[in-house]
Order: C-alpha cells, then structure tokens, then sequence
C-alpha cells in the first residue's frame, strides 16, 4: 500500500493539487483558443501543447488576442511546469543531499579518526 503521506512519496497531496491545475489550465487554454480561432479542438489541443513544450506554434494564430494569450500562456505554463517538478522532485533530492551531507561527514570522521580513537 502506498503512504501518500510520506515526505518521499511522489503523490503527495502537493504534486496532485499542482498536477490538477495544471491539467485544469491546459483544458482552459485549449478552449480559449479553440472559441478564439475557431479551430477543432485537436488543432487547439496541439497548439497548447507545442506553446507548453516549448516547441513554438505549429501555427500562427490569426486573432491578435490570441497572440497575446499564447505569450502569457508560455510563461505561465513554463512556471506551473517548473512548481509540479520541483513539488514532485524536490523532497527527494533535499533528502538525497542530505543523506550525502551525512555520508560524507562519517566519512571525515573515519579519515580524522582511523582506529575509532
């Protein structure tokens, strides 16, 4: 069974909230753009997708609010991927750095100290 609570844990309550916001925003998006150009819903789709990866549009976008969207977008998108790394990732790689930090303290111990003295 999986501890969701656990600091560790990669489902923590924190990813799936951000995960869930950031599903919520690219399904927003693509209905903005999709009411905004008029496009089917899969080329609306695949143009927030390519602004969120950081491809660049398949397309350009003839509504100059839509322009501006997609910039905002871009920006938005790329820190709400950045928080759902570092709220999935982070706690991981602080404790593996901690756990270094006393891997390599024991270690000096041990050099300053070889025979336990």
């Amino acid at each position: 069974m999986l501890n969701r609570n656990h600091p560790l844990s990669p489902l923590s309550d924190r990813v799936l909230i951000t995960l869930a916001i950031f599903v919520m925003s690219i399904i927003v998006a693509t209905l903005v753009v999709k009411v905004a150009e008029g496009w089917t819903l899969v080329n609306s789709f695949y143009y927030i997708a390519m602004i969120t990866t950081t491809n660049g549009a398949p397309f350009p976008p003839t509504d100059p609010g839509v322009v501006i969207f997609t910039s905002l977008w871009a920006y938005f998108s790329f820190i709400l991927l950045a928080t759902l790394v570092v709220n999935a990732f982070g706690p991981l790689i602080g404790y593996l750095i901690n756990e270094g930090i006393t891997y390599i303290k024991k270690a000096e111990e041990v050099f300053e100290h070889p025979h336990g003295k």
